[in-house]
């Protein structure tokens, strides 16, 4: 696998996410969204091709409020976040967040006063009316008992009185971890706290309380990218029937495309393991994205290698939950290609088929066949069913 810096000034453009959720018996599953219409015509499927990863990103959270409000200033957020994070003084991301609050994208730099650090560009804050709340959280979503999944009770009874909202988009480039995405989601925590309010991400679709939203924020270490990435099931237009494919909601947060994986059958233990392997893959493309020193883009040109040890650092919120294969060899190498966009694509992104390496001409001309050989390889047999 090749990681070269190339300098395009274009790249991607802005921001989606979920998790796999947990059944009963504490093992990880599938995160399943209802599947809507699937175009009536199969998508084109290019070439192995170089992908591009995004030099800039742009994130959005709308809080849920139940009547319009204005937007808080940049003072207010600051004097939020020195009141609520007081204790945590020594912490030099709380600086740097207070940074970013001042940090108006839209500004002249030239008039901004000092330096700043170059991955954060800016913090967008918006007052939105009904209307304009109605156009950016669509009502099926909040009706959604998938993507509504992690409300409790009486938040999802307060859901229908909040007519308003309020949206903070953060501008960032995917350095140090992915600060930018960390520190918006700490602001955005602390200001639906303040507010009461529920949290909607507008790219996955997901609506969550500030408890749910604070368990599942993105890790310094990058360690829990399962929690950021949503995977959803959807008819297989390449293959037919009986077989699903599953398509990653999140990844556009870390400057990635988003990824596929089709040829799978309708086995619940199959699709815990496709999960398993793009949760693996997100994680390892979220740390190919970090931008090069350099500021120039990075261009993927190769296929890449999973190794049962990027699955488990995808879920180390949920340690121990990926069954490990003492008999496997625990790594598989797959290959990406593009492919035309699908009206349930995120809008304006880029979505990447995972397939087989280039060179396994065998693999490439019959999907569910190395897809079954890819998931033991990494993984092992699937569990039996019950």
């Amino acid at each position: 696998m090749i990681v070269r810096c190339v300098a395009l000034l274009a790249a991607f453009t802005a921001a989606c996410s979920s998790r796999p959720e947990a059944p009963a018996d504490g093992a990880p599953a599938p995160s399943m969204a209802a599947s809507p219409a699937a175009p009536a015509s199969k998508p084109a499927v290019a070439a192995p091709e170089s992908v591009v990863f995004a030099d800039r990103t742009s994130l959005a959270y709308v809080l849920l409020v139940d009547g319009k409000q204005p937007a808080p200033t940049r003072a207010e957020l600051a004097a939020l976040v020195e009141r609520e994070l007081a204790g945590n003084r020594d912490d030099p991301e709380v600086g740097v967040l207070l940074e970013f609050i001042a940090l108006d994208p839209e500004a002249d730099p030239r008039l901004s006063a000092g330096t700043h650090p170059r991955d954060l560009i800016g913090l967008r804050i918006e007052s939105l009316d009904a209307t304009a709340r109605r156009a950016a959280v669509a009502e099926a979503a909040l009706a959604d008992p998938v993507l509504t999944r992690e409300l409790e009770p009486p938040e999802r009874a307060q859901l229908a009185s909040l007519r308003a909202g309020l949206l903070l988009r953060a501008d960032y480039r995917n350095e140090r971890a992915v600060r930018g995405l960390r520190l918006l989601q700490t602001l955005v925590r602390l200001l639906a706290k303040q507010q009461h309010a529920l949290i909607h991400d507008p790219d996955t679709g997901e609506t969550m309380g500030v408890d749910a939203f604070e368990r599942r924020r993105l890790q310094a270490g990058l360690g829990n990218v399962a929690d950021q990435v949503a995977v959803v099931p959807f008819p297989d237009l390449l293959h037919g029937a009986p077989y699903l494919r599953l398509t990653t909601r999140g990844m556009r947060r870390f400057g990635s495309a988003d990824l596929e994986l089709d040829g799978l059958p309708r086995d619940e233990a199959v699709l815990q393991q496709a999960t398993f392997l793009l949760h693996g893959l997100a994680y390892r493309m979220a740390r190919l994205a970090e931008l090069d020193p350099s500021g120039y883009p990075l261009e993927l040109t190769e296929d890449v290698e999973i190794d049962f040890a990027d699955v488990t650092r995808a879920y180390s919120r949920l340690q121990g939950r990926v069954p490990k294969c003492a008999d496997c060899l625990g790594t598989v190498t797959v290959g990406l290609r593009k492919r035309a966009a699908e009206p349930t694509d995120p809008q304006d992104h880029l979505v990447l088929r995972v397939t087989a390496p280039q060179g396994d001409t065998a693999g490439l001309a019959d999907a569910p066949a190395w897809v079954s050989r890819a998931l033991a390889q990494l993984l092992g047999p699937p569990a039996p069913a019950g």
